[in-house]
């Protein structure tokens, strides 16, 4: 019954974006090529910006305490 399912939502998905493939190259067709060439551009941009911050985010040091002076860090 698993393999059914997971079988099901790949074949949606892959109708999911066959579909959206057909739209981009409807569009990429009516803009050029030169406009789709920046588009994607732009997309592979905004992508690698966004994976630097979460990288910026991940790679921040965690402030640590020395054993035994955590209870007096606590506020209450």
């Amino acid at each position: 019954m698993r393999r059914l399912f997971w079988t099901a939502v790949g074949a949606a998905g892959g109708v999911v974006l066959y579909r959206q493939g057909q739209k981009f190259l409807a569009g990429a067709r009516e803009q050029g090529v030169v406009a789709s060439a920046q588009q994607v551009g732009l997309s592979a941009a905004t992508t690698l910006a966004a994976a630097r911050t979460l990288l910026a985010g991940a790679q921040r040091s965690v402030p640590t305490t020395a054993p035994g002076k955590a209870a007096s860090r606590v506020r209450r």
